[in-house]
């Protein structure tokens, strides 16, 4: 039969699986190596093989940037140039010379000119500093050009230092301008949970009411919000040329509340997006101890000191596997010393090995790394997929025959050879017999029931059947085969609908559904008739426990393959055009006539009739016309048809 589109009502829930794509400096991955980093050409594909899809790069100022779609398991650590330049290291195996994360910092002096107070669980880790008598100005030249190159805009020197070591290692920072905020006895910080109704206005002016499930940052003194925690500053504490002192923040704040306060405020920032998911607690004193210097480098200033609410180092518990688990998820053969070069000398973790064991003790950044499928995944991807090879896999004899399985493809086979297409519907509806306990959306809280599969039914035929015309048929023949849900289980049921193209059941259509009776009768043995309005319904689970075992499944020759073609949303219409020919003119000859004058809106040409008289042939063709960019006005269709109708006659065919 021919393919067609159905119009159903589907529905598909996605686990919303997200990539990042981070723009990388290539000058500013080099500053991580002592040796000659590789081209960036060849940098593209190394990363591309063994880690991340570069998707393209792009010549900026002196500077290549290379577009890296870093994947979502990922990110906590790889939305950063450090990360990036990690991994190199591990592929090329080329050790990282400057690497400011080979260990957590210790920040001293401590300072208790400012205090900081957390009273919400969602912030497990606040550093400060103090810098006073510094000078607010332009960035210098290096640092606009590297923003500039990854798409950035410079504001001024001290905030474009913090974004500068958020870009490079990860850890998101801001700076308040400490002459804004209150003095008694010192600067006050308290982070706590907003209250509901409480409102902020944001670093770029836009104003937020807030709900208890936010968390702030406020002057402890005044209780004045100061910033949106993990999200973006406050206006009301903007560094700017006046400011003289100020106070750098490098904290922690949890992954889920971020990300829930950023979807509710509709607010994405680069924080937020670091934030959300999972950078470690322990780079807040690698952030902080990166920026405070060039800070004082760069504006002048003096450190005073520093304050950190949880100076408790963030350690990994150690994940063990063993070699024959690692080569039998891989499909390789590495010996121990193998795996010790890649995770020792490649990646430079910690390990220790015990007979066929090797523990690995992931570094402080690297939250992924759990258990013992992320090692071998870090193993397979370094040492290189292309050394697995395919094994194909050996087949088996035939256990056991699908008794379910066989009559649901001979129910299949047989509505298919007599004209029906095959539709699926969504098991969930907005009211039915079986609730869901967790609703899926508020019209999808539970699941259909027999009477719900028929009402779908009825919405396939309603849809459809006003196409046939653009189908090329007289009526929509259709059947659905699935499940559905009561009180007393679950069952198999096929039901099925012909509708003619008025939108109801013709006596023509008997015809068609009495044919069908006739083959659901001799295939199941049961008893089937047509319930009303064109729709016929059998419980396949009944009806399949009566019928013998099969002993062997129906061999199918390949069908030939059917390229998918979108459907135009725009509604078609349809011309007819009649006309005498010479006796010897075939339909294929008057078919073609019509095809190469119609144009190419012409979806289909059909022949609906056909006789002769008189020594000529008269043909009658149906003729549909379509869109995909638009309604196509009565005025579009004639003049379609005068194309037609003029070709016609010129081969000197009497149109009637």
């Amino acid at each position: 039969m021919a393919w067609m589109t159905f119009v159903c009502s589907i529905t598909v829930t996605f686990v919303l699986s997200v990539n990042f794509n981070m723009k990388v400096s290539y000058n500013e991955l080099k500053k991580y190596f002592d040796e000659n980093l590789l081209a960036p050409e060849a940098l593209a594909e190394v990363l591309t093989f063994h880690a991340w899809e570069v998707e393209g790069q792009e010549k900026v100022g002196g500077d290549t940037v290379l577009d890296v779609k870093v994947l979502p398991d990922k990110s906590a650590w790889a939305l950063s140039h450090r990360g990036i330049a990690k991994d190199i290291s591990a592929i090329i195996h080329w050790p990282l010379t400057h690497d400011p994360l080979r260990e957590q910092r210790v920040l001293e002096p401590i300072t208790h000119e400012v205090v900081v107070s957390v009273t919400t669980p969602t912030c497990t880790r606040y550093n400060a500093a103090l810098i006073k008598g510094i000078k607010v100005g332009p960035s210098p030249q290096w640092l606009i050009d590297f923003l500039t190159s990854i798409g950035q805009r410079s504001i001024n020197n001290v905030v474009d230092i913090t974004n500068y070591v958020m870009f490079g290692l990860g850890q998101p920072l801001h700076a308040f301008d400490a002459g804004k905020l209150s003095h008694t006895d010192g600067y006050k910080i308290t982070v706590r949970a907003a209250r509901n109704g409480e409102k902020i206005t944001t670093l770029t002016g836009e104003a937020y009411s807030l709900t208890t499930n936010d968390t702030l940052i406020v002057d402890g003194d005044t209780d004045t919000p100061v910033g949106i925690a993990g999200i973006k500053g406050g206006k009301i504490a903007e560094v700017d040329a006046n400011t003289v002192d100020i106070i750098v923040e490098s904290a922690h704040f949890d992954a889920l509340a971020t990300r829930k306060s950023s979807q509710r405020l509709r607010l994405r920032t680069d924080a937020s997006t670091r934030y959300e998911n999972g950078v470690s607690r322990g780079l807040t004193t690698n952030g902080i101890t990166e920026a405070v210097p060039l800070i004082i480098q760069e504006c002048g200033g003096v450190l005073v000191g520093y304050v950190d609410t949880n100076p408790t180092p963030v350690t990994r518990a150690q994940v063990a596997v063993s070699l024959s688990k690692i080569n039998s998820v891989l499909g390789v053969a590495l010996g121990m010393h193998d795996v010790e070069t890649i995770i020792k000398n490649w990646f430079g973790y910690q390990c220790n090995i015990d007979g066929d064991i090797i523990s690995v003790l992931p570094p402080f950044e690297r939250p992924d790394l759990v258990i013992a499928e992320d090692m071998i995944e870090e193993i397979g991807r370094v040492y290189g997929l292309e050394h697995i090879v395919s094994v194909p896999i050996e087949p088996i004899p035939l256990r056991e025959i699908n008794k379910r399985f066989y009559y649901a493809e001979a129910l299949r086979d047989a509505l298919t050879e007599i004209g029906f297409s095959e539709v699926f519907t969504s098991s969930f509806r907005d009211f039915d017999e079986v609730k869901l306990a967790n609703a899926l959306a508020s019209d999808k809280g539970y699941l259909r029931s027999e009477k719900g599969i028929i009402e779908n039914m009825k919405d396939v035929l309603g849809k459809n059947a006003p196409n046939s015309d653009l189908f090329g048929t007289d009526q929509v023949c259709v059947f659905e085969l699935g499940k559905v849900f009561e009180v007393e289980g679950e069952r198999d049921v096929l039901v099925l609908g012909v509708w003619s193209k008025q939108g109801y059941v013709a006596k023509k259509d008997k015809k068609i559904l009495d044919e069908a009776v006739s083959v659901l009768d001799s295939l199941l043995g049961v008893g089937v008739s047509e319930i009303g309005d064109g729709i016929i319904v059998i419980d396949v689970t009944t009806a399949v426990e009566s019928l013998p075992q099969p002993t062997a499944y129906t061999h199918h020759e390949k069908t030939p393959d059917v390229m998918y073609r979108p459907f135009s949303i725009y509604p078609y219409s349809t011309r007819d055009i009649a006309f005498w020919a010479s006796v010897d003119t075939t339909a294929e000859e008057a078919e073609k006539i019509i095809r190469e004058n119609a144009g190419a809106l012409a979806q289909r040409i059909d022949m609906f009739d056909r006789f002769e008289k008189e020594g000529r042939v008269s043909y009658g063709f149906r003729i549909v016309f379509q869109s995909y960019e638009k309604t196509l006005t009565a005025s579009d269709s004639d003049a379609m048809m005068q194309a037609v109708s003029s070709a016609v006659s010129a081969r000197g065919f009497e149109v009637r």
